[in-house]
């Protein structure tokens, strides 16, 4: 079964000619059209905590993205339209670091961004993914490399098959910018735990530095932004909303299509390194 599951996560990242839609669109149809192959809501959450333990096997994976990857898509599209423009001086070169980064959903959201503004061809990516789960990494790798090729995008990944309390945040570069993207992971106590020590490398990374954070409004996810804020208090600037965001999406518990509305703390900050 593992490598019918490998061929289809690499069948759909194909696909991906209008972005990270085509590729969740692609995992929603195979889900829909394959029930006995897949885990079911109960086995997921168990098995991982509430999809807070590392993923072990790409069945997992497939659950995963097709339950929350629209969700975390999305809310990290809005955050950054909310806050920055890419357009008003476009970068040849960036530094993308998506920490607990899943299968890549974030990064793939802000490669998505900068090809709906149209600059994703100006700017060359210099991409971290930081992600204890192997499975998980290789799916993230594979569909940056598929989305940058879709965009005629220049990229470099480097991978650290590790948890954040061991990750080494890469401070200097040639690049004048760094996004730093925290995706539904900081409601995680473990990343809660993680959060200072992360500050301190991310306050010394060179250049001009944003972070953006997006996490459905848990009771947990209010004390990581607390942490959060408290820690990275030597940025210039900070922004903190929540927001009810409302879009289709499919829902494995119902086997279907509806409309869901849930509300979105999102956070972003700014500030210079030299």
């Amino acid at each position: 079964m593992s490598n019918q599951l490998q061929i289809q996560i690499d069948k759909a990242s194909e696909t991906m000619d209008g972005g990270f839609s085509d590729y969740y669109q692609n995992m929603v149809n195979y889900f829909h059209q394959n029930p006995d192959h897949n885990l079911s809501y109960s086995a997921f959450s168990n098995r991982t905590n509430r999809a807070t333990n590392a993923l072990v096997s790409e069945k997992e994976a497939i659950f995963y993205i097709v339950a929350y990857g629209w969700q975390h898509h999305q809310s990290m599209q809005y955050l950054l339209s909310q806050t920055i423009d890419v357009t008003s001086e476009p970068q040849e070169n960036i530094r993308v670091v998506d920490y607990g980064c899943g299968q890549g959903v974030a990064t793939l959201a802000f490669m998505d961004y900068l090809s709906q503004k149209g600059v994703a061809q100006q700017s060359s990516l210099e991409v971290h993914l930081i992600e204890p789960s192997k499975v998980s990494l290789d799916i993230a790798k594979l569909l940056i490399e598929r989305l940058a090729k879709a965009y005629g995008m220049q990229v470099s990944i480097h991978c650290q098959e590790r948890t954040l309390d061991n990750a080494l945040i890469p401070l200097n570069s040639e690049c004048k910018e760094t996004f730093h993207l925290l995706s539904n992971v900081i409601d995680i106590e473990t990343v809660q735990e993680t959060l200072p020590s992360l500050a301190k490398q991310i306050m010394s990374c060179t250049g001009k530095n944003f972070l953006f954070a997006t996490c459905p409004r848990y009771a947990n996810a209010q004390t990581g932004f607390r942490i959060l804020r408290q820690e990275m208090d030597f940025a210039d600037n900070f922004y903190d909303e929540c927001w009810d965001m409302t879009y289709q999406m499919y829902r494995v518990t119902q086997a279907c299509w509806n409309q869901h509305t849930s509300t979105q703390r999102m956070a972003m900050m700014s500030w210079i390194s030299s």
